[in-house]
């Protein structure tokens, strides 16, 4: 199925944001299942491991069109 999506919205804003270190201690606080992160650094989380699985799961070159 065809889908167009702005190039902007193809990673959560708040993910931009976050250094790598950021992320693990965020990843890391989610294991631990500790309660100190924002709602924003959770579904920034999300949006970093869907990225991540998705990539190593993939079983076909994606393609992104730039117009």
């Amino acid at each position: 199925m065809l889908r167009f999506v702005e190039i902007e919205d193809t990673e959560h804003p708040y993910r931009k944001q976050m250094s790598d270190e950021d992320m693990a201690e965020v990843l890391q606080g989610i294991v631990d299942g500790d309660d100190w992160m924002s709602l924003e650094e959770i579904e920034a989380a999300h949006d970093h491991l869907f990225d991540h699985i998705t990539a190593e799961k993939q079983t076909v070159e994606g393609v992104l069109t730039v117009q």
